[in-house]
């Protein structure tokens, strides 16, 4: 019997994605057997609910000490939703390089990794899934201290919920993709890649104007900030939460050309990124780095 190409080639899209679930889905669980196998479960709540509570009430006590006591100002009530949702790049970022540096050097499995059909995109996405559910429990942990400890409250009926969840959607790709760079980078360089994870996020921390606006920042460094989108990311859900941004050069952009550039930039950088991370592989390969160990 005949078959009609047209027919089977809907039905072998959908068997793709079936198995590209199944193998996000698989490396998910290992993931999470990974993150939780060092404490029994009660010791791992407390952790994960503690770290990132302990981390923002760091963050409260530097800023009350720098501006006097002026805990409740509006001005915080922006660094404090960016911080929160700082989250994600420092728990998926930095992870992502972690999975290389772990699966290479501790549990040696990462030449079986690489080599097998699943193949290390996939792996990333799903080891990534893990710790994307761990920031956002600290994102949302965090941004509820904040409301009932430290009084930082906005008005509710003004969030704008469409523009935020395609805001928040757009910027998670470029969360992703900014963990395949890193993991990129820790292909090639086994011994620096432990500094190198950490570095990133702590870069973004003050480049995309996390802690500070942006305006502060040297004009040429501003003008590198743009090209980033975590920058539009973070004024955007500001904007979209509580009402207005944090940067004065951004304040004009309507809210459509914000989210806008947001998506602009993302698409270009996961563009980038999704190249880098192939040349990287590429070399690591050829340099025989998949299987080196460091002993570190």
């Amino acid at each position: 019997m005949a078959v009609n190409p047209e027919a089977a080639l809907p039905r072998a899209r959908m068997a793709g994605w079936r198995a590209f679930a199944a193998n996000v889905r698989t490396a998910a669980w290992l993931g999470w057997k990974v993150e939780a196998n060092w404490a029994d479960p009660m010791t791992f709540v407390i952790y994960s609910i503690a770290r990132p509570l302990a981390l923002a009430l760091i963050l409260a006590g530097m800023y009350w000490a720098v501006s006097g006591g002026a805990p409740r100002t509006e001005t915080f009530i922006l660094f404090w939703v960016a911080n929160a949702f700082h989250e994600y790049v420092t728990r998926m970022v930095v992870a992502m390089g972690w999975v290389v540096v772990d699966d290479r050097e501790q549990y040696e499995t990462l030449k079986q990794i690489v080599t097998a059909p699943i193949g290390m995109f996939t792996y990333l996405w799903g080891r990534t899934l893990v710790k994307f559910a761990q920031a956002t429990l600290s994102m949302v942990l965090v941004l509820a201290m904040g409301w009932w400890l430290l009084g930082l409250t906005w008005d509710w009926t003004g969030v704008a919920w469409g523009p935020l969840a395609l805001t928040f959607a757009i910027g998670l790709v470029a969360v992703v993709h900014c963990g395949f760079l890193v993991s990129g980078a820790a292909l090639l360089l086994p011994q620096a890649a432990m500094s190198i994870n950490e570095s990133v996020g702590v870069s973004l921390y003050l480049l995309a104007g996390v802690i500070f606006p942006i305006d502060l920042l040297p004009a040429w460094l501003q003008n590198v900030t743009m090209t980033l989108p975590f920058t539009w990311w973070y004024e955007a859900l500001r904007r979209f939460i509580v009402g207005h941004g944090a940067s004065e050069r951004l304040a004009g952009w309507s809210d459509g050309a914000l989210v806008g550039m947001l998506a602009l930039t993302t698409l270009l950088f996961s563009l980038a990124a999704r190249w880098a991370y192939a040349a990287a592989e590429t070399r690591a390969r050829r340099l025989g780095r998949i299987d080196q160990t460091t002993l570190f």
